[in-house]
């Protein structure tokens, strides 16, 4: 069981990705991961990417998908696996498309997790977390502030979460994402859920619905 989440920024794609890896215990790929594990192993493509990554620029999809090959040919993965931040755009969607032919795989399923604009804003400007336990509320749904305590910690804000950053993301998202939308679709295997104020557990709860259908 091969599964996609796609969703802006904030539309909480990667707690599903969680929640859903737990439930039915197949491995979460997050390319994040999978470049700060090949950079530490010491191998040569780890130490052309710490090169690369120390200088400022951008990892190429080319190695972006050698490390997502590896990983999705891995015994880790023989009962599949969830893709969560990847592909980010259409060129990736189609170069992972031509990859998955080759290992005679296919995405099955694409859950599109869409949240209004508005709920993302709030949900990444209003984030804070422990700096010590790594735990996460939110000013604009919780009773927690910036500079509260938690246990030996407190409440800190990502420099980046504020509005006009957090509005930029959306708008890369919306140009270089959106497209890969309508590529899933066409293949059938896109289904879109609809994020709230109401907690991730019912959309949990319908993902697994869909597929255990």
């Amino acid at each position: 069981m091969n599964i996609l989440f796609l969703g802006a920024p904030g539309s909480g794609k990667g707690t599903q990705s969680k929640n859903i890896e737990n439930k039915f215990n197949i491995p979460q790929i997050s390319t994040g991961d999978l470049l700060r594990a090949e950079t530490s192993s010491g191998s040569e493509m780890g130490q052309e990417l710490k090169r690369i990554m120390s200088s400022g620029q951008f990892v190429s999809d080319d190695i972006v998908l050698q490390l997502v090959s590896k990983k999705i040919s891995s015994s880790e993965c023989e009962n599949g696996f969830i893709l969560d931040g990847f592909p980010r755009n259409l060129s990736q969607a189609s170069s992972l498309d031509e990859l998955l032919k080759s290992l005679e795989l296919s995405i099955e399923y694409v859950f599109l997790i869409d949240v209004p604009t508005d709920l993302i804003i709030k949900r990444c400007v209003g984030r804070i977390t422990c700096d010590t336990c790594g735990k996460i509320e939110n000013e604009f749904f919780s009773d927690f502030r910036e500079g509260d305590k938690c246990g030996d910690g407190v409440f800190v804000k990502r420099v980046d979460d504020n509005e006009e950053t957090v509005s930029n993301r959306l708008k890369v998202y919306s140009e270089q994402t959106e497209p890969i939308i309508n590529f899933y679709k066409k293949k059938g295997v896109l289904h879109r859920i609809i994020g709230g104020e109401d907690g991730p557990q019912r959309l949990t709860d319908e993902i697994i619905s869909i597929i255990k259908n």
